[in-house]
């Protein structure tokens, strides 16, 4: 397309028949074009200025949460860093005013929906700072080329929280990414996250106790890691001493802590909820395989490497290897090792909770009471289902939430194909006094497959 500037587009549409006025005429259209092109240059700077601070609000437009955590990743980092490279951030006001906007096809996480960029945010996802199996690098990778595209497409943000286990080493780890590059990742909005587990009498389990989950959005991860280092330094401690027990129970088995991570896929760093139970069947397997080397007259560290490292992970127990001939019918001591596992599971003692490795719901709000978060149930169905009146167990929560409980993931992405998605209507509508949000829950190496 050809430019043309002011005066040349115009300077030969009028015929004169008088030179004076020929002359005039041209010394009004010099004048006019003059003051056309010094309006057009100062609209152009106007507006310069205006899409300038539009992307780059000044300092005193940053929320305190923001600032906050540019003085966090400068920390960590050793450099100064500026409010503005982390302008992607939402503190918890905008986060719950922009949710408010979804809809539930907003949070539908399928190839299809992915395709036609209908697929607009994401507030429950694992990387490999819990049981995650992606990189933070290649999670924001992914997500800014699709942020970019959906963009193009829509004039739309892509909205979405990093959520790993008791955890929040992996928001720091985007914090300082997005914070050097700030650019790559404008079209998108970050909310920092933790998913969180509590511990609670389980009426309909055949356990007393179980675990389930919140979602807590607007942390400052690094005030709030201290937190979650002593939930680990408390599951690390109940481990050691689960097999110290155990040991003493069963001194002619060797058990040992690094085997225990390498055959259950433990992480030492990030021990997640429920650590009571692969350490049973850590002890219970290791220890019947013991009894089988000895009867073949062959090692039982080597047997057990050969066996164990030739099954899944959902196969690693007693009851596996004796349905697969693995183990002989009559070798059974399991119960020595459920005794140790019951002793250090969430349980009751006179009345009074006690628990090595989890806390409570009341634990949880009283320590996000001193930051400006908000929660939600993660996939409420698994909580309710524990329960015989769910609804009022559920909403007793909310009322007990001291105002945090404010959200409730009912467009979860990730119930197995085997749960009646009927019974997880019903439990949503349990809350729908609740803003309603949605995550794919995602543990794979891939999130999103961009075509370039």
């Amino acid at each position: 397309m050809k430019v043309y500037s002011v005066q040349s587009k115009y300077r030969n549409d009028v015929c004169f028949t008088n030179d004076k006025l020929k002359l005039k005429a041209t010394l009004q259209d010099n004048k006019k074009s003059i003051l056309i092109s010094a309006g057009a240059v100062l609209g152009v700077l106007v507006s310069s200025v205006a899409v300038y601070k539009f992307h780059r609000p000044t300092g005193n437009n940053y929320s305190e949460f923001v600032k906050n955590l540019a003085v966090g990743v400068s920390a960590i980092t050793g450099r100064k860093v500026n409010p503005f490279s982390l302008s992607c951030v939402m503190d918890k006001t905008e986060f719950v005013k922009e949710v408010s906007k979804l809809r539930g096809e907003n949070y539908v996480y399928s190839p299809e929906n992915i395709r036609k960029f209908g697929f607009l945010a994401d507030f429950h996802m694992h990387t490999n700072h819990s049981d995650g199996n992606i990189s933070v690098g290649k999670l924001l990778d992914e997500i800014s080329q699709y942020s970019q595209n959906l963009f193009k497409r829509t004039g739309k943000k892509f909205m979405f929280s990093i959520t790993d286990h008791d955890s929040v080493e992996g928001v720091k780890e985007a914090l300082v990414i997005i914070s050097k590059n700030p650019e790559k990742f404008r079209f998108v909005k970050f909310i920092p996250g933790v998913e969180l587990s509590f511990a609670h009498s389980s009426p309909k389990s055949k356990n007393p106790f179980e675990i389930s989950e919140v979602l807590a959005y607007g942390i400052d991860p690094f005030k709030f890691e201290s937190f979650c280092k002593k939930l680990q330094a408390k599951r690390t401690n109940m481990i050691d001493k689960m097999l110290q027990d155990i040991q003493q129970a069963l001194p002619l088995t060797k058990f040992d802590k690094d085997e225990l991570f390498k055959y259950f896929g433990l992480n030492p760093k990030i021990l997640i909820m429920n650590s009571h139970w692969p350490v049973s069947h850590y002890a219970q397997t290791k220890h019947a395989l013991t009894i089988q080397a000895s009867r073949k007259g062959v090692a039982p560290d080597i047997l057990y490497k050969d066996v164990m490292g030739n099954i899944g992970s959902d196969h690693k127990n007693v009851w596996h290897l004796r349905q697969n001939k693995i183990l002989d019918e009559d070798i059974d001591e399991s119960y020595l090792i459920e005794d140790v596992r019951k002793s250090y599971a969430p349980h009751l003692e006179d009345n009074e909770f006690v628990s090595f490795g989890e806390n409570q719901f009341e634990d949880l709000i009283s320590e996000l009471s001193d930051y400006d978060a908000v929660l939600s149930f993660a996939h409420p169905y698994f909580t309710a289902e524990k329960f015989h009146n769910s609804k009022e167990i559920l909403n007793g929560f909310v009322e007990s939430s001291e105002g945090l409980l404010q959200l409730s993931e009912g467009f979860h992405q990730a119930y197995p194909s085997h749960v009646n998605m009927d019974e997880v209507d019903k439990v949503n509508a349990y809350l729908d006094n609740l803003i309603q949000i949605g995550g794919s829950d995602n543990h794979r190496p891939v999130y999103i497959e961009v075509e370039k």
